[in-house]
């Protein structure tokens, strides 16, 4: 038994960095749920790079956005919205930073997404 605990730990242990990847913490500024997307490390202007900073958008409104897994109608319409608008929020940065990319001009290679 205390073989599969130490293996459980270890797995965590090295598990646990790997999901933490590329995942910015939610932190409360000003009393709003928010993360920081970096996207230094990507190609931008490539399709695939693209899309990969689509997803971790996608996933950092997800994450400040859920509640807690309860499904009434009225947690799934706030949820809706709160989503709806910290992606529009991104749209609009995720757009200016296409737009110097292609213009070759130095950004914070970051996108700030937020529950409004």
């Amino acid at each position: 038994m205390q073989m599969v605990k130490a293996a459980l730990m270890s797995v965590a242990l090295v598990a646990a960095p790997a999901f933490a990847q590329g995942e910015s913490p939610v932190v409360v500024e000003g009393g709003v749920p928010t993360a920081v997307v970096t996207y230094a490390d990507l190609d931008i202007g490539s399709p695939s790079g693209l899309a990969t900073l689509n997803g971790r958008i996608h996933r950092a409104a997800s994450r400040i956005c859920f509640a807690d897994g309860r499904t009434d109608l009225a947690t799934r319409v706030a949820w809706s919205r709160c989503y709806d608008s910290a992606m529009m929020g991104a749209k609009a940065q995720l757009d200016r930073a296409i737009a110097d990319s292609k213009q070759q001009l130095a950004s914070s290679g970051a996108i700030k997404v937020a529950a409004r």
